[in-house]
């Protein structure tokens, strides 16, 4: 019978060296310790300065809000004053209201600031035809700068009377002297 045995060989003895500073050198040396639940706050200053931030990021869209409400305002203002103008040349071309000029006439469309609207006729180098322009504007003052379109539109001139076209000294009668001739010769 034989026996087995088995020997164990003693490890060898772990050598740990120590930094300066007392910590084990090694490859666990850049990392950091994991922080204990305890200590897992924000401080005062990181707190502060958060609230700095968003702070300064409401106020500037803050701000953006305020320009992008003036905007849509001063676009509808400007969209309002496009379709009474189109409505004014409109009843003008019509004939609905008369053509001539006004100046300053308020539009009663019960809005405010009230709407003014301005008709201005222009001779153009055709006798026969005007250049009409409609204006209309709100009535504010200068600094706040009301909303205006102007349209302008040839139209017929409603003064032009057109020259006699009927002159009796250049109508002439045309006449013709028609002939027939027949050829001679004899019916069989």
């Amino acid at each position: 019978m034989t026996i087995l045995r088995s020997t164990v060989t003693p490890a060898a003895p772990t050598i740990t060296t120590l930094s300066p500073r007392g910590s084990p050198r090694g490859p666990r040396r850049f990392l950091a310790k994991p922080r204990n639940d305890s200590n897992r706050a924000f401080t005062l200053l990181e707190v502060i300065l958060s609230l700095a931030i968003l702070a300064g990021a409401l106020a500037a869209l803050g701000e953006v809000m305020r320009l992008a409400d003036r905007s849509a305002s001063t676009a509808e203002d400007e969209t309002h004053a496009q379709i009474l103008a189109a409505s004014i040349m409109d009843e003008l071309s019509a004939g609905s209201r008369e053509l001539t000029a006004v100046s300053q006439s308020a539009l009663e469309t019960g809005d405010d600031p009230t709407w003014v609207y301005t008709v201005e006729m222009e001779q153009t180098q055709y006798d026969e035809l005007v250049c009409v322009r409609v204006r209309v504007e709100q009535q504010l003052e200068p600094r706040l700068q009301p909303a205006q379109f102007e349209l302008m539109r040839w139209m017929p001139n409603p003064d032009y009377v057109p020259p006699d076209t009927s002159d009796d000294s250049s109508a002439t009668s045309t006449t013709g002297s028609s002939s027939s001739s027949a050829s001679g010769g004899g019916q069989k």
